[in-house]
C-alpha cells in the first residue's frame, strides 16, 4: 500500500502527469492516423520517463561519481575546495552576513573544514560571483569556515571564478604565487572528473578528494526506482551536464 501510495503521488506531479499527458497526446494522434506524430511524441514520452527513473538516473550519475575515490591519507600542501553556488540576499544570523550556500556548496565546507582539523594545511576557496543575482560563493564559504572555527590566516581566496576552467586558471596562479605544488582538490563527486580534467589540461597534478556523493553504489532495485520522479530527472541533468563538461574540456 505504501508504495502504491508513493507511486499514485508521483504520478500527478511532473514529470510524471506530463508523461501521461504525452502518451494520451500520442494514443490520440494514433486514432487520426498520424503516424509520424504518434512515434515522436511516443519515443518523447519514453524518453522522458527512462531520464526520470531513479534506476536509471543513479546508475548514470554512479559512471561519473565512481572514477574517483578520497584518499586514506591526504599528502599535499594545500586544499583546494571549488564551490557550486550560493543565493545572493538571504540574511544569515549565524555567519553575521547575506547569503546562502547550496547544498553542494555546504558539504564541499564540511569536507575542507574536517581535512583542515586533521592536517593544519592552508585553504584556498576558488569561486566567485556567477551571475547577477546570486551570491559571492567563496566570500560566503569563508563566512562559514570561520564560524567553523577555521583561522582566517589559513583561508586564501580566489573570489572572481565563474565556471570550472576559470576555477583550474586562477587557483594555478595562487598555487604558484605561494609556491603550493601538490593541491587536494576537493569538491562535490560527481563535478570531480571535469575538475581535473581542466587542472590536467594546465599540467596541474591534483589529488582528487571527492564528497558529497548523491548517487549509490549499490542500489536496491525496488518498483520506486523505476517510477518516474522529478528527483530522478534533476539527478539525470547533473548526470549529463558533467558528461557535456567533460566532452568540452577534451575538445577545448
Amino acid at each position: 500500500m505504501l508504495y502504491l501510495i508513493k507511486i499514485a503521488y508521483t504520478l500527478i506531479f511532473p514529470p510524471g502527469i506530463i508523461i501521461l499527458l504525452l502518451l494520451c497526446i500520442a494514443i490520440w494522434l494514433q486514432q487520426k492516423k498520424e503516424y509520424i506524430g504518434t512515434l515522436l511524441v511516443g519515443l518523447a514520452a519514453v524518453l522522458l520517463a527512462v531520464c526520470s527513473m531513479p534506476s536509471f538516473s543513479n546508475a548514470l550519475l554512479n559512471s561519473i561519481e565512481s572514477r574517483y575515490s578520497p584518499p586514506a591519507q591526504v599528502s599535499g600542501d594545500v586544499l583546494v575546495m571549488l564551490t557550486g553556488g550560493a543565493t545572493l540576499d538571504t540574511a544569515d544570523p549565524l555567519t553575521h552576513g547575506e547569503g546562502y550556500l547550496t547544498a553542494n556548496t555546504s558539504a564541499r565546507v564540511l569536507t575542507v573544514a574536517e581535512l583542515y582539523r586533521s592536517t593544519k594545511l592552508p585553504i584556498l576557496l576558488s569561486g566567485g560571483q556567477v551571475f547577477s543575482d546570486t551570491g559571492n560563493e567563496s566570500q560566503i564559504a569563508k563566512r562559514h569556515l570561520l564560524a567553523l572555527g577555521i583561522p582566517e590566516t589559513a583561508i586564501f581566496m580566489d573570489d572572481t571564478s565563474r565556471n570550472t576552467e576559470e576555477n583550474a586558471q586562477h587557483t594555478l596562479a595562487l598555487l604558484t604565487k605561494n609556491g603550493w605544488k601538490q593541491p587536494v582538490l576537493i569538491t562535490s563527486a560527481f563535478h570531480m572528473a571535469r575538475s581535473v580534467k581542466q587542472f590536467q589540461k594546465l599540467k596541474v597534478a591534483v589529488i582528487p578528494y571527492p564528497t558529497d556523493y548523491i548517487s549509490q553504489q549499490k542500489q536496491e532495485l525496488t518498483l520506486s526506482k523505476f517510477v518516474p520522479s522529478s528527483s530522478g530527472l534533476a539527478v539525470t541533468g547533473i548526470a549529463l551536464k558533467e558528461f557535456l563538461g567533460l566532452l568540452a574540456a577534451r575538445n577545448g
